[in-house]
């Protein structure tokens, strides 16, 4: 752990290094992510799943009625309704993602610093951190979804956005940011090496999938219905959690690199770290006692020579 701790906050890493330790980190992590998969994750699946369903409905009327050979005023009326729903619909799944989703990430890289810090799992307490930083979240969380959605229409906008305030999560976390200074702060980290940070959140984008398809095969042994759905909500939120510890450790790495390792308290850090991992020597004496040995040594012979002195 100590080793890991090094090599985050006194160097930069490559992107193969980083993910081979946000997969280290997050089995190390596993439990205590455990509840926050269950109590913030697991609510925020059944909401999807709802949210979804409905949307399902909606489209499968939608197409019956352009199943229509002349479809009649009312049914124009009726469709033109149902695109309204399903708008509104796509608009809760996003505000999801821009408003709750964020919690569990804070309280992920919350834990993923306990756990580099060789302090204690609080799941709990990272949790309450977490939805202290809820007014920061909702502020961040409103600029940042409304001008990558406006920037996702010319594409290009869309995604330099994306990339560049993709660690405004952590800046919440660790520096108590919000809006616009949050936003600042991650680009920073970001400017000089976008095309770096875009092609290490692809590898975690990608491994993230590589786990839902993983989930999407268990889960189709259910069958068709409510449960499966909610089931594989619920199993790809290990991906997202994942992903916040990569996410977590590149920021981490950034910052330390940007403006010291000792930027959060802890530099670099001796093998023996602790009394517990200091190896057993035997030590005589204490520090008083070696004073008082000395003095003892140097006090004859001070008189040894002032008789000399004397007898010239």
């Amino acid at each position: 752990m100590i080793l890991l701790r090094n090599e985050i906050y006194n160097r930069e890493l490559r992107w193969i290094e980083l993910v081979q330790m946000s997969l280290q980190v997050f089995a190390g992590i596993f439990n205590s992510f455990l509840k926050v998969l269950f109590f913030i994750f697991l609510p925020i699946s059944l909401l999807e799943t709802v949210i979804l369903q409905r949307m399902t409905q909606v489209q499968l009327a939608m197409v019956h009625i352009d199943g229509s050979m002349a479809p009649t005023q009312p049914q124009v009326q009726q469709m033109l309704e149902q695109m309204m729903q399903l708008m509104t619909q796509e608009f809760l799944l996003y505000a999801v993602a821009m408003f709750l989703q964020p919690v569990g990430s804070i309280a992920i890289a919350k834990m993923v610093k306990q756990h580099l810090d060789g302090e204690k799992m609080e799941a709990g307490k990272a949790i309450g951190e977490a939805l202290n930083h809820m007014p920061a979240i909702l502020i961040t969380g409103f600029i940042y979804g409304s001008l990558v959605l406006l920037g996702s229409f010319v594409i290009v906008p869309g995604v330099y956005f994306g990339i560049a305030w993709g660690l405004y999560a952590c800046v919440i976390a660790f520096e108590d940011k919000k809006g616009w200074d949050a936003l600042r702060a991650s680009k920073e980290l970001v400017q000089g090496k976008w095309w770096k940070t875009m092609g290490y959140l692809f590898m975690l984008a990608c491994i993230a999938m590589l786990w839902n398809t993983v989930f999407e095969m268990i889960c189709s042994f259910m069958g068709d219905g409510t449960k499966k759905d909610l089931i594989y909500q619920f199993l790809c939120y290990i991906s997202v959690g994942f992903t916040a510890v990569g996410e977590c450790l590149l920021y981490l790495n950034r910052k330390a690199v940007a403006e010291g390792a000792c930027v959060f308290g802890t530099g670099f850090v001796n093998d023996f770290a602790s009394a517990e991992d200091m190896p057993a020597e035997p030590v005589e004496g204490t520090v008083d006692g070696v004073a008082e040995e000395k003095t003892e040594e140097v006090v004859p012979l001070l008189e040894e020579e002032k008789d000399e002195n004397e007898n010239k």
